[in-house]
């Protein structure tokens, strides 16, 4: 019995993860250049049962003892581009981020809708100054060039670790830092790829299955309750 409220309650942890992770989706779903998280469930390793009978053994099957949240991963598929006609947004054609530097070190972004600061540097919304080719602070005294923009790409962008703010940082394990093969598009951004209807249907899924789980916990809540007080009692 005790048994049973562990997995049930294995699977309203995964839920809450799930719905978690959902709910961050939409909340971005009009942010430019956000990337979409997923959720992998996966199953305990199930535990084979035994009966002890006469001092023999015998087989009464399989256990599965829950499930849990084993990772979440970003889903970098691109988003849709949009046309903006605003001189300070950009967009990258394919495969590589926009590099930016912070008070913590180099960060990358998707995220091409910049801004000038007061110094007439060009920044992204938090401020961070965005990097050229050769790796300098972009100074507009005129009209940025799609190709003054650094572009950086990875072997293994699946190790990139969101921060925060639509960044991301790149720990070793991501792979050298290298030339992205997208082209940079002046006046337009990239939207989120983050689609309303299959996140909703995800929701709904998710809520779905923290009920059940919260179902079988109060079934078995009201089990034990007999044990303890009805059956204990003879």
């Amino acid at each position: 019995m005790i048994r049973g409220l562990f997995a049930s309650a294995s699977g309203l942890i995964a839920a809450q993860d799930l719905q978690d992770v959902v709910a961050n989706n939409l909340a971005n779903l009009e942010t430019a250049g956000f990337k979409k998280g997923r959720v992998v469930t996966e199953s305990f390793s199930n535990m084979y049962m035994t009966r002890l009978e006469q001092g023999e053994r015998h087989p009464t099957g399989h256990l599965g003892p829950g499930v849990r949240a084993s990772h979440s991963h970003t889903v970098f598929q691109a988003g849709p581009i949009q046309h903006t006609e605003n001189p300070f947004d950009f967009a990258i054609d394919g495969e590589g981020f926009f590099v930016l530097e912070t008070p913590a070190g180099l960060r990358y972004s998707r995220d091409g809708a910049f801004t000038l600061d007061e110094g007439g540097f060009l920044v992204n919304q938090s401020g961070y100054r965005v990097l050229d080719q050769n790796g300098e602070h972009i100074y507009v005294d005129e009209q940025v060039r799609p190709e003054q923009l650094l572009v950086a790409g990875f072997d293994n962008p699946q190790e990139l670790t969101r921060e925060g703010n639509n960044l991301f940082v790149a720990p070793p394990e991501a792979g050298e830092s290298e030339a992205g093969n997208g082209m940079v598009r002046r006046g337009y951004i990239e939207r989120s790829n983050v689609n309303a209807v299959s996140e909703m249907t995800r929701m709904i899924s998710a809520v779905r299955l923290f009920e059940a789980g919260q179902s079988a916990i109060q079934a078995q809540d009201e089990t034990l309750e007999k044990a303890v007080n009805h059956v204990g009692r003879t």
